[in-house]
């Protein structure tokens, strides 16, 4: 089956050409080293490739064989590609991110009275978080909520796609308001690491803090850009025209150069790692449609107390100001070195071997920033979630402790210790 034949449910990458191009290219200079006078230089080749892979980022109909979207995992260096988000400019390719347009007078107001956060100051310079809940206050959607001039974008994650787009329609009565999915417009280019700003300077200003929003010149077009530092560095979504992604891609790539730049293309592999590093959970990874907002622990970004109605405030209001959550999701600083995988049981450390969990790990990694550290996301029930609390857990195939934390768990950890 060609690209062409496959089902339009099947979301593809249009720079798989790229990923093959770099998976074949030499991390370093070989032949400008070799010629470099420095006789103390290490010599060789370099060892550690992998193939070029990709993942499969969930499944359509419910099928392992049948993915709605792959993603690249490595073009076969992932320590290269994460030192890039330490030290350069990391390019990650996201197929797994759609995005829904709102456009009409009215689009302001239907989304507004939709979402867990206000929009009452959303403008063309700041983006936002937010929640779509369903009336048992239940996610149905994490968003990020962009206002150009003449629509509303929603990025949300490629599964969500379709039922946020049917949730917003059953809303509209009479309001002047056009919802489509806009998911083969635009696409979504990620830029990580110290040196995204010289990179993005070439084609306009780089946003200056979390979630503020520019307008980038780059390929004969004029592209929004989002602050999004979500790798424990800098770093930003470029929304960007379908037809015009391989070019920008080459475009970036081609100013990284010119301004000596460390560039390469991120994988999962890696992009995992940093981004456990920064303390971002992932909907449909980390937390999804069975959680309430309060648990996932960003309430604080993700939603307002002082707006008016949407589906599941009243649930929201009231686990806010009476209640608290069975379950929350926490960090984890693996005490020993062995990495647990995600779906290993967490256990109170009080409790007898064969007691009931306390939690599940969502997300892992070992951590270069920590020392090598293994650091995890977990869903941990009430009893163990208080910053310091001792859990135990399994870890290739030897019980060892975890310090529980916040999300920004190196920092949360760290203070604890």
């Amino acid at each position: 089956m060609t690209p062409d034949e496959r089902p339009l449910s099947v979301i593809e990458s249009p720079l798989r050409e790229q990923h093959e191009a770099e998976s074949v290219r030499d991390p370093v200079e070989i032949a400008a080293l070799n010629e470099a006078d420095r006789p103390g230089a290490a010599t060789g080749q370099p060892e550690g490739r992998l193939e070029l892979e990709y993942l499969p980022w969930g499944a359509g109909e419910g099928s392992e064989d049948s993915p709605s979207c792959w993603i690249l995992a490595t073009c076969g260096w992932v320590e290269l590609e994460y030192a890039a988000m330490r030290r350069g400019c990391g390019l990650l390719d996201q197929p797994n991110r759609a995005t829904i347009s709102l456009r009409g007078e009215d689009r302001t107001d239907l989304v507004d009275r939709m979402v867990t956060q206000d929009l009452g100051g959303l403008e063309s310079t700041r983006a936002c978080r937010s929640f779509l809940t369903d009336r048992k206050g239940r996610l149905i959607s994490d968003l990020l909520i962009l206002s150009l001039p003449d629509e509303i974008l929603l990025d949300v994650d490629v599964h969500q796609r379709h039922v946020v787009c049917e949730v917003l329609k059953d809303h509209v009565f009479t309001e002047d308001v056009s919802i489509e999915d806009a998911t083969e417009r635009w696409y979504r280019i990620g830029l990580h690491g110290p040196e995204t700003a010289t990179v993005l300077d070439g084609f306009g200003s780089f946003p200056g803090s979390e979630l503020e929003v520019s307008m980038l010149d780059l390929v004969n077009s004029t592209m929004p850009v989002v602050r999004r530092d979500l790798a424990a560095t800098s770093g930003c979504d470029l929304f960007v025209p379908r037809d015009k992604v391989v070019d920008a891609w080459q475009a970036l790539q081609k100013q990284a150069g010119i301004r000596a730049v460390r560039a390469r293309t991120v994988g999962w592999y890696a992009f995992n790692t940093a981004r456990v590093e920064g303390g971002t959970p992932l909907f449909n990874i980390d937390f999804g449609t069975t959680n309430l907002p309060h648990e996932t622990g960003l309430i604080d970004t993700c939603v307002s107390f002082t707006k008016g109605c949407y589906p599941g405030q009243e649930v929201v209001a009231r686990m806010q100001h009476l209640g608290q959550p069975k379950q929350q999701l926490r960090g984890l600083r693996i005490m020993s070195d062995g990495l647990p995988v995600a779906g290993t049981q967490v256990f109170a450390t009080e409790d007898a071997e064969l007691a009931e969990p306390t939690g599940v790990v969502t997300s892992s990694t070992i951590s270069p920033l920590a020392g090598a550290t293994p650091l995890a996301f977990a869903m941990l029930n009430k009893r163990v979630v208080a910053e310091g609390t001792i859990v135990r857990l399994h870890a290739e195939g030897e019980v060892c402790q975890a310090r529980v934390g916040g999300l920004d768990v190196l920092g949360s950890s760290e203070s604890a210790s």
